[in-house]
């Protein structure tokens, strides 16, 4: 697999089984808070204190935070590729497996599962990833399959967008 940096990553160049590292997240405690505040506002995702009293034992994100921060660091590769997603099919089999906690740095690691063609879409074809992210304990607090419509590499005929 050729992962120049700037260089786009079409459909033709993902294979099933291979492996991409994304981009890394520290979660802050303000960060936990301003978001839970308009998204999950539960005590434990919203005062330190009554966090600290929690089962947790400390402020955590809500799960809807923390499904955020895959979609931003999900599509960071560290090899630096452009991918050409043109759109998200959907998501499946999420799970929170570990709570997140302010202070936490998660690493987005995606595994390809399939690929394939898209019926409907002959410019393009679909595939689907294991994603997980890890905390810095090397801990999977989060997965979850994602499937990606890629548009296929442009022929020399083709113009592209």
């Amino acid at each position: 697999m050729d992962t120049t940096p700037g260089r786009a990553f079409y459909f033709e160049d993902y294979s099933a089984g291979e492996q991409q590292r994304a981009g890394s997240y520290e979660v802050t405690a303000t960060e936990i808070i301003h978001f839970a505040r308009q998204w999950d506002p539960q005590p434990f995702h919203i005062d330190e204190a009554a966090a600290k009293a929690s089962v947790f034992g400390g402020l955590t994100a809500c799960s809807a935070h923390i499904f955020s921060i895959f979609c931003i660091t999900s599509q960071q590769w560290q090899s630096g590729v452009v991918q050409q997603a043109v759109a998200g099919l959907g998501f499946d089999e999420m799970r929170m497996l570990r709570p997140v906690y302010a202070g936490d740095t998660l690493q987005c690691v995606s595994t390809i599962e399939s690929v394939r063609d898209s019926n409907s879409r002959p410019d393009c074809g679909i595939v689907v990833y294991a994603t997980q992210l890890l905390n810095q304990r090397n801990e999977t607090v989060f997965s979850i399959k994602a499937a990606s419509l890629i548009a296929r590499r442009p022929t020399a005929g083709d113009v592209e967008p």
